[in-house]
This record gives C-alpha cells, sequence and structure tokens, in this order.
C-alpha cells in the first residue's frame, strides 16, 4: 500500500511540475509578443469575426487551402492574437521551452490590416490599392510564420515559402480574372508586397 502511495505521489508531483512549467513557458511566449495575448476563439468576438475576414479574404485570392490550415492552428490554440506586438511585425512564431509553439497575429493587423499598414495614412495612393496591399501582405506574413510552425527554422527558408505564396496567389484564377482598374488595383497591391518581403528578407540577411 505504500509503494502505491509513493507512486501516486510521485505522479502528481511530475503532473505539477510540467503544469507549472507549461505555465512559465505560456508566459515566456507571451512576454515575446508584448504580453496580453488573446486566444482566438469565442471568448473573444471582434477578434475571431476578423479571423474570419481574413479566412474569407484568402478563399477569394484562391488560399482556401492556407485558410483551412490556420483554422486547424486556431482549433488547436496555437494561433493567437497579441494586442501588445510591436508595429514592425504583422505576425510572429515562437516556440517557447519546446513545449509551447504559437503563431500571433498582431491585433490591430487581424482587425484592420489597413491601419497597420498605413497608421498615418497614404493620400498618395488610392484606397483601394491600400486594401489589396494590406490584404496580400497580412496573408503573405502568415504564410511566413505557418513555414516556421511546420519546421523552417532559417529565416531564408521562412521568406521563400512567403515569395512563393505571393507567386501562387499571381497565378491564381482569381487574378486571371480581373480585368480593367481592378485588375491593376491587385497587381500593384501584390508587386508592392513582394517588394516589401524583398526589404524584409535584406534587412534581416535572409535574401
Amino acid at each position: 500500500m505504500r509503494a502505491r502511495e509513493q507512486l501516486i505521489g510521485a505522479a502528481i508531483l511530475m503532473a505539477a511540475t510540467y503544469y507549472g512549467v507549461l505555465q512559465i513557458a505560456e508566459a515566456k511566449g507571451d512576454a515575446a509578443v508584448g504580453s496580453r495575448a488573446l486566444s482566438l476563439d469565442d471568448k473573444h468576438p471582434e477578434d475571431l469575426a476578423a479571423f474570419r475576414r481574413l479566412q474569407a479574404q484568402l478563399a477569394t485570392l484562391g488560399q482556401g487551402a492556407l485558410a483551412e490550415r490556420l483554422e486547424q492552428l486556431r482549433r488547436k490554440g496555437d494561433l493567437w492574437v497579441a494586442p501588445g506586438m510591436g508595429p514592425e511585425r504583422w505576425a510572429a512564431y515562437v516556440d517557447s521551452l519546446g513545449l509551447v509553439r504559437r503563431i500571433y497575429v498582431r491585433r490591430v493587423a487581424l482587425l484592420n490590416p489597413l491601419a497597420h499598414l498605413y497608421p498615418h495614412g497614404a493620400e498618395d495612393v488610392p484606397a483601394r490599392y491600400q486594401l489589396a496591399f494590406a490584404w496580400l501582405s497580412l496573408g503573405g506574413a502568415m504564410r511566413h510564420e505557418l513555414a516556421h510552425y511546420e519546421g523552417a527554422t532559417a529565416e531564408a527558408d521562412a521568406y521563400r515559402e512567403e515569395r512563393a505564396w505571393y507567386e501562387q496567389v499571381g497565378k491564381s484564377e482569381f487574378f486571371a480574372g480581373l480585368t480593367g482598374e481592378e485588375r491593376a488595383v491587385w497587381l500593384w497591391g501584390l508587386e508592392s508586397a513582394i517588394s516589401g518581403e524583398e526589404e524584409a528578407a535584406q534587412k534581416a540577411g535572409a535574401a
């Protein structure tokens, strides 16, 4: 009986230790993106609604597979919102102590991609062009961080995945069906997003 009690006690101690370390890992992950991270679920309906808009936009761009993959991460609890993330990032992948692996998306970027991209406005760029650029940039950022989540440890590899995503979008049925001004809007947005990716890769030494 004594041996059984000792085993039970050891199991309880191990479980307590694990959950204690898990809480530390979660706290470290949140701290890495400015703390105050929010779960992307029914507890935060505004954020969840914004995520649904992103999924719909990705589907429109012919990227339903990416939208579904992000949904899988959300349901798993590995896709979070970061209100405290700085304006220099759309999103970030964080691996904390090998226990907590999450993609965090900046809350401003999720709720209003245009406000993240142009926080002070851009009077010299028509609104429709700005919005196309913003949606494509957010989509590319999510693909970039997903590459890290799925095993790309080097920034160069993640940037290659992001660039390939832009190229895939450019060859989609959505782009093929565009004409006139609408085509000009989205082509400008795509070219701008690619230029942004190239600049970011150079700054990261991953070009």
